[in-house]
């Protein structure tokens, strides 16, 4: 009996950190002033839901150069695709970029989906 007991808190905890929903950890980017870096995210533009930035972009520090969606080569009606977003660092700090998966006509509606990434920018090196 406390074999399974013990097997059960195990198994509820590790699913618990496995299915804690995507985006709610923070990621860490690193790079050098003048370098360009993409994010990619998950999305179907199909259910109206699209990725916005959640707080204003950082315009001193990063330039965002692109932004598109890719829809995935499938035959499945309504499969998803990736969103893609390209920035360069124009100069070193820190700053943060944050994203939500919304529909823009839900404006109460909490997000269905947050990502958060900490951008770090180190001076090149000559």
């Amino acid at each position: 009996m406390k074999k399974i007991f013990i097997f059960n808190l195990i198994f509820i905890s590790l699913t618990s950190f496995c299915f804690a929903g995507e985006g709610q950890q923070t990621k860490v980017i690193k790079m050098q002033v003048g370098d360009n870096f993409s994010i990619t995210l998950k999305a179907n533009s199909t259910t109206g839901y699209q990725w916005q930035f959640a707080i204003p972009l950082g315009q001193n520090m990063l330039q965002l150069i692109n932004s598109e969606y890719i829809a995935y080569k499938t035959r499945r009606v309504g499969a998803e695709g990736k969103q893609v977003w390209t920035f360069k660092a124009l100069k070193a700090g820190e700053t943060n970029i944050s994203f939500k998966y919304v529909r823009q006509w839900e404006e109460n509606a909490p997000p269905q989906k947050e990502a958060s990434f900490d951008i770090v920018i180190k001076q090149k090196l000559r």
